[in-house]
């Protein structure tokens, strides 16, 4: 059996269009090496090919998911879109159990949060309209406060406004925006309690700066060179702040950047920083921490035995990396959206860098990440799994030298990963998550924050074989293949990428 070191380069995307595309600009010497010298393909990772909607990025968490389960799945996104269309949720019992106590207390107030985006890979602004058109149908009269975050990194980076006005017809009768506030301060994904404070504060004690032309006061903060994901906390005319009984709905779907508000509204114990004794009812579409809160619409969908489970219950050892930005994407997702400690399994996680934007640092831990990977090669682990998130990271800021710069310190570190695993007997395997980096500035010279529709490189560095163009849901049963171990009859409808192994080692 042969020992695998599986390095994931997240939001590596494969363009042929050199323009704006950090990714063919950025001189990768060793991964171009590795590409030119070594049995590739590519993989589509996006769109309706990998059960999502059509014409939809993949992000991270979806690309792990995938890489993990070995099989198509269902995204939330098109879960969601479904559960609300059809007024499934009508159904839901956690949901009956919010409308009937906002029937019986008309004087408390609902306050919904959403992140105004069409990147679908934390929310959806569509949600929003389909959420109040079923308020309407049940007959909620309450005050409805709307709690607006704008993204700038699943979307453009300028692109709030375009949603505003989307929604804006709604506004009226007993509902109201209350605020807006960048997805920096209310999303935060590093564990800056600073920034979320900032947002508790505004949520609670109006805290923010006066807003009495939303259009105006975007406009201003552009002029500022404050781009949407770092708009300031802003209190507009219809603000109304969070009481005691009132509840507070999230309509975001994406649990990382949600863990920090759910603590401080959720958690007793809660002393990052001083909290109001308010009692609130948090709901949410989604799961975000079992133990915190469970007044969630929908669970997760349960992936059984993954790649992961499956090569532990076969007592090999595993060991995963990644930087604390990108745990979840290695643990939660790859294990199948399971919190479960895995037998066999070490996780090994670096902390990432905490600065206000990645362009600040593009390099973040990734050298880190690769002398954590070079220790458990010495530890001899049967499959080590790395992650490296600059190309994701830096991307999403939208910076293209910044972007390329990140890319360099990956190929820094994809050189002494190749010549340690030589020396240690390690097989590499190379794949990417899902597009972003590849995609910087488009032929319009717009900058591009969001994720893309690109496929993304599949590399196996072994002359021996050669491999076929496919789907992301097919590197789980390949790399089973490869190794020698008969596929599980969950990925068995999963294609096998490799086309035939010239010699048996």
């Amino acid at each position: 059996m042969k020992k695998i070191l599986m390095l994931i380069l997240d939001g590596f995307g494969m363009r042929e269009d050199i323009y704006g595309n950090a990714i063919k600009n950025a001189g990768m010497n060793n991964f171009i090496n590795i590409w030119n010298n070594y049995p590739h393909c590519l993989l589509k990772a996006s769109d309706t090919y990998v059960g999502l909607e059509e014409k939809q990025c993949s992000d991270s968490e979806f690309g792990h998911k995938m890489i993990g389960a070995g099989r198509t799945i269902t995204n939330k996104l098109k879960k969601i879109n479904y559960k609300l269309k059809n007024n499934d949720i009508l159904n839901n019992h956690r949901f009956k159990e919010m409308i009937a106590y906002l029937k019986k207390n008309s004087n408390n107030k609902l306050h919904i949060n959403i992140l105004l985006s069409d990147g679908g890979v934390s929310s959806h602004f569509k949600h929003m309209q389909m959420f109040l058109d079923i308020l309407t149908k049940v007959g909620i009269d309450n005050e409805i406060y709307l709690h607006l975050v704008s993204d700038g990194i699943d979307s453009d980076k300028k692109s709030f406004y375009s949603y505003y006005k989307e929604i804006e017809p709604l506004i009226g009768g007993n509902i109201y925006i209350a605020s807006i506030c960048g997805r920096c301060y209310a999303m935060d994904e590093l564990s800056d309690y600073k920034r979320t404070k900032l947002y508790y504060d505004l949520l609670f004690d109006g805290e923010g700066i006066e807003c009495v032309n939303i259009g105006r006061m975007i406009e201003l903060c552009y002029n500022k060179k404050m781009t949407d994901a770092y708009i300031p906390p802003l209190k507009t005319s219809g603000y109304m702040p969070l009481n005691t009984g009132d509840v507070f709905l999230s309509l975001n779907y994406s649990k990382k950047n949600q863990y920090n508000m759910l603590r401080c509204m959720c958690e007793a114990s809660f002393d990052e920083f001083k909290v109001y004794k308010n009692d609130i009812k948090f709901y949410s579409l989604c799961e975000i921490d079992k133990k915190l809160n469970q007044n969630y619409f929908y669970e997760d969908e349960i992936i059984n035995n993954t790649m992961i489970e499956y090569l532990s219950d076969l007592g090999l050892s595993q060991a995963r990396i990644a930087e604390s930005i990108k745990k979840d994407s290695i643990t939660y997702y790859m294990n199948g959206c399971k919190n479960e400690k895995i037998t066999n399994c070490d996780t090994y996680i670096v902390d990432t860098p905490n600065v206000d934007s990645f362009d600040r640092k593009p390099e973040m831990n990734s050298l880190t990440v690769a002398k954590t990977a070079i220790k458990c090669m010495e530890k001899d682990y049967d499959l080590i799994i790395a992650n490296f998130a600059n190309p994701d990271e830096v991307g999403h800021t939208g910076n293209y030298q910044a972007t390329i710069n990140g890319l360099q310190a990956v190929d820094v570190c994809l050189g002494k990963l190749i010549e340690v695993a030589q020396d240690n007997f390690y097989k590499i395997v190379i794949v990417g998550s899902h597009g972003k980096a590849d995609t910087i500035i488009d032929r319009n010279n717009n900058i591009i924050t969001k994720n893309t529709t690109s496929p993304v490189p599949f590399i196996i560095m072994d002359k021996k074989i050669k491999l076929n163009n496919g789907l992301i849901t097919s590197v789980a049963p390949t790399l089973l293949k490869y190794m020698e171990i008969a596929i599980p009859k969950e990925m068995k409808e999963s294609e096998i990428l490799i086309e035939k192994i010239k010699i048996k080692n």
